[in-house]
Parts: C-alpha cells; sequence; structure tokens
C-alpha cells in the first residue's frame, strides 16, 4: 500500500524538523505501507528546503520537498494533493506544528481497512511549549472533543486526517483557495467530501500533538481565534454548494451567540479567569459570524506563531 503522508509548512523550520523526527519514529505493528512524506513549502523562497535535505542524514523515509510560491494554506494543501495523486493510494495530513504518536497512522490505516472509510480522522492534542496560566488549564481552551473510534462525522480537520486519494480525484483543487490565510478550508472541503457521500470515521487512538507556543496561550489569542473561527464558519455557511445558510439565520445565530456570552460573562466571571474568557469566546464567535456575514474575513494565518 502505497500512502503520502502531506505537510503544508511556512516559516516554521523548528517545527517541521520536529516533525520529521516524530515521523521517523512510527510503527506498524501490521507491516509498514510504502510511505513518502510531502513538504510542501508555502515559503516562495524554499527555506523549508534546508530542513528536508538535513533530514535526509538521518531520516529513513523519504520526502519530497515542493514549493508552492501562492501563500496560502489551501494552496499548499491543493499542492500537496495534486503530488500525491501521481502515486498514492491514501493521503495523511499532519501540520508542522504538530508532532505524532508512534502508532498515529497505523491505527488510522488499522480503522479504515475495518470500516472502509474514505477518510479517517483523530484527535489533536496540545502540548503547552512552556508553563501556563491554571486558568487555561481548567478552561480547556485547547482541547477538542473526542469520539469513539468507528463513530461517522460530517466533517474533518487536516491536522489530523488519512484520505482515499481517489476519493480526493474527484475534487478539481479541493480546498478553496478563496481562504487563503483565513483557516476554515479544511472544514468547507470535508463538509462537501461527506455532503457528496464520502464516509469519514473516527479513530481515537491515532492521536498527534500540537505545540502551543506562548503567544498563543493567552486571552487575546483565544478570542481572536474564536473571532476567526465565527467569521470562516460564516463563509462556509453562506457558500455552501447545497444548501447555503441564509442571511437571517446567521443573522440570528451570531446574535444568539453575543447575547448568551454577555449573559454568561457574570456568572463565568464569579467562577473566575476561566469562566470569564469562556462567555467572551462565545460572545467573540457570534461576532465573528456577523462579521463573515458582512464579508469580513481575519487573515488569521498571516502571523506565523512558533518557529
Amino acid at each position: 500500500m502505497k500512502v503520502d503522508i502531506a505537510i503544508a509548512t511556512y516559516r516554521r523550520p523548528r517545527g517541521l524538523a520536529r516533525l520529521l523526527g516524530g515521523l521517523e519514529r512510527l510503527r506498524f505493528p501490521a507491516g509498514t505501507p510504502d510511505l513518502r512524506v510531502i513538504v510542501v513549502d508555502n515559503d516562495a523562497g524554499g527555506s523549508a528546503r534546508a530542513v528536508c535535505e538535513q533530514a535526509e542524514d538521518w531520516l529513513e523515509l523519504p520526502v519530497l520537498h515542493r514549493v508552492e510560491k501562492r501563500r496560502g494554506i489551501p494552496q499548499a494543501r491543493n499542492a500537496a494533493v495534486a503530488a500525491a495523486l501521481e502515486r498514492a493510494e491514501f493521503l495523511a495530513f499532519i501540520d508542522d506544528d504538530e508532532v505524532p504518536s508512534p502508532l498515529w497512522l497505523a491505527e488510522l490505516l488499522r480503522v479504515q481497512a475495518a470500516t472502509g472509510a474514505d477518510a479517517v480522522t483523530g484527535p489533536c492534542e496540545p502540548l503547552f511549549e512552556e508553563p501556563v496560566a491554571r486558568w487555561i488549564e481548567r478552561g480547556e481552551f485547547f482541547a477538542r472533543p473526542r469520539h469513539a473510534t468507528g463513530a461517522r462525522l460530517d466533517q474533518a480537520f487536516t491536522h489530523n486526517v488519512l484520505v482515499r486519494t481517489r476519493a480526493l480525484a474527484e475534487f478539481a483543487s479541493p480546498f478553496d483557495e478563496r481562504m487563503a490565510l483565513s483557516g476554515g478550508s479544511d472544514v468547507e472541503f470535508f463538509r462537501r467530501f461527506a455532503g457528496r457521500g464520502h464516509p469519514i470515521v473516527w479513530a481515537d487512538e491515532a492521536r498527534v500533538f500540537e505545540w502551543v507556543p506562548r503567544s498563543r496561550a493567552n486571552a487575546r489569542w483565544i478570542l481572536a481565534r474564536a473571532f476567526r473561527v465565527g467569521t470562516s464558519s460564516a463563509f462556509v455557511d453562506r457558500h455552501r454548494r447545497e444548501r447555503p445558510v441564509g442571511a437571517a439565520r446567521l443573522l440570528a445565530h451570531g446574535g444568539w451567540c453575543i447575547a448568551k456570552g454577555a449573559t454568561l460573562l457574570p456568572v463565568g466571571a464569579l467562577c473566575g479567569r476561566a469562566g470569564a474568557v469562556r462567555a467572551l469566546r462565545l460572545a467573540a464567535f457570534g461576532a465573528g459570524r456577523l462579521s463573515g456575514l458582512a464579508g469580513i474575513h481575519r487573515e488569521e494565518y498571516r502571523v506565523v506563531h512558533g518557529s
């Protein structure tokens, strides 16, 4: 079985080297597939080339380094898809600020074989680069939902997903390049993917770990992220190819989130900073929904966090 591992990267040499080290530690109890790593360098200057060349001294996996000069996350992801379609049966996505558990890819492949799903996704757990405030840990602001292995989902994220390339081939430029630096193009694509009848299932033991830098472990970034998710989700909802969400419904939902966040704020504040930030996060998400409806986009990924 031929499996490619796609990494979209932009000026994170330390994170990329750390991730390649994690890929070197992958284990396959049922037999190792024919693996290849695709590094799509979104820096027009090709700054990731040096990391890839240095890795040749110790990394046993073959690495294909490609430069995608057009700045944008979906542009890089589409370049990875194009490369994988040349040879692979499956394409696994992982981010350049993550490291996989040793059995990450083996678990994705095991669950895919057991279910026959066209996409398998799994959990992403935070690892903080520096100690963080207690309220951040209590609030679980970097935690993501978990599901039982085999659960059917209607979306996935490219921080941890395995996709059958035959299914990807049905989509021309799968990731919407209008969402270049705003985030959310993976959600938009996998909703279309599921809507076209391609099953997505969960593999709870296929874990990856995301390194959270100090610049993200604060209330300002948490609230800014919530606003950005609101704007990008509004774009996705408004531009669905099937059953787009109407403006009135988005307006009502955004207003409800703001009102509920404001209502919860005094009570949340009594419970400490975590409760207050949770309430403000809901309000920020609602404000983002309304801003997205008005055509405002927040390009969160124009700024690089981590190194």
